[in-house]
């Protein structure tokens, strides 16, 4: 797969559609941010929502983000900490309302919340299993937390000791969607409401995000851009059960205020959290002292559900069926962008990619 009210104007905003963004690019229809500081400095449309219909991509074109979502889950992590919900390294059996153990383990196994956001929980995901999440339609075919007994628990009907790897939580890293989902089903838990409402009330209504949600009933359907396959056909509408990792619909200018409350809170200028509260949700949790095995090399360290990447950036990347997103900010410079695409990214416009991330500055 997947806070302070910021005011924006036009007048603070260039929208450049330039020459060279017109030409063939590859993907059927993308969109581009450059953020300097703390406002938007450039935004470009470029191509189709909907190719058949020849609507092209603008401001109020919305599309699911793939895992950039799950840089949510992490605020929300943060935020439920912060009223005393929870702790992120407590066993996270404290907070669930099922059991379930590593079956390819004989020796005890605490998973915290720390092990879940930065993908050393021992949790994994089973292609198999994970593709049955998705089903075609406007809503889920199971709540999250159904689906995720069913996955994680010895009778459930989605079950396998390859649901899990053989190291003892955080030893090894494994990229895990399903973990993410469990974080989000216990922030739902402790907090009484869904993961979808919560972020609504502590993240979207706070930051002005007013085009954004996890599930089509909570967007402008009409908005909503068709999503394309590798050889340009378009998807029919899907969703996933397991949808915090990867789901959530938002325009380009959204994102950027996402963004830009990601960069004030990393430099101590966001009241959203406290500043201790965003010095841990970037903290880098991987060092000399913490012997995880598998580290990517791109990606060498993470916070919450945070990638720091090989060049210093912070963000994450986000790819789903019909899907292509990056989102980064560099700590240094205090510069941001995003590219978010309606079509997947593969060999055929890779090299597209490239150039159009150099061309956002």
């Amino acid at each position: 797969m997947k806070n302070l009210t910021l005011l924006l104007t036009f007048s603070f905003i260039t929208i450049v559609l330039s020459k060279s963004y017109c030409q063939d690019t590859g993907f059927v229809g993308y969109a581009t941010a450059s953020i300097k500081q703390d406002s938007i400095k450039e935004l470009n449309y470029v191509g189709f929502s909907d190719k058949e219909k020849s609507l092209k991509y603008n401001s109020s074109t919305i599309q699911p983000i793939g895992s950039v979502s799950k840089t949510f889950i992490g605020l929300s992590l943060m935020i439920a900490k912060e009223k005393g919900l929870l702790d992120l390294d407590e066993d996270i059996h404290k907070y669930i309302d099922f059991e379930f153990v590593n079956p390819n383990l004989k020796k005890e196994n605490k998973i915290t919340l720390r092990h879940l956001a930065t993908h050393t929980s021992g949790i994994i995901d089973n292609e198999k299993q994970y593709e049955s999440s998705y089903s075609f339609g406007l809503k889920p075919n199971m709540e999250l937390g159904d689906y995720l007994k069913e996955y994680l628990t010895k009778k459930g009907s989605k079950y396998s000791k390859k649901n899990f790897n053989k190291s003892k939580a955080g030893e090894e890293y494994e990229y895990s969607n399903i973990a993410s989902g469990l974080t989000a089903y216990i922030i739902e838990k402790v907090s009484g409401k869904s993961f979808d409402l919560f972020t609504k009330e502590y993240i979207f209504k706070p930051l002005g995000m007013k085009n954004t949600g996890w599930f089509y009933k909570d967007i402008e359907k009409l908005n909503h851009a068709v999503l394309y396959d590798e050889q340009d056909k378009a998807l029919e509408p899907y969703s996933c059960a397991v949808y915090p990792d990867g789901s959530l619909k938002t325009t380009i200018n959204d994102l950027s205020i996402y963004l830009i409350e990601l960069m004030k809170g990393y430099n101590k200028k966001s009241k959203l959290l406290s500043e201790k509260s965003w010095e841990e949700l970037f903290k880098k949790n991987f060092n000399d002292d913490v012997n995880v095995k598998n580290i990517n090399k791109k990606e060498p360290n993470s916070g919450l559900f945070m990638v720091y990447f090989k060049s210093g950036s912070i963000g994450h990347t986000g790819s789903d069926l019909g899907v292509s997103t990056i989102m980064t900010f560099n700590p240094k410079t205090n510069n941001g962008k995003i590219f978010m695409a309606n079509e997947d990214l593969t060999e055929r416009n890779l090299e597209k990619f490239k150039l159009i991330w150099s061309n956002i500055k």
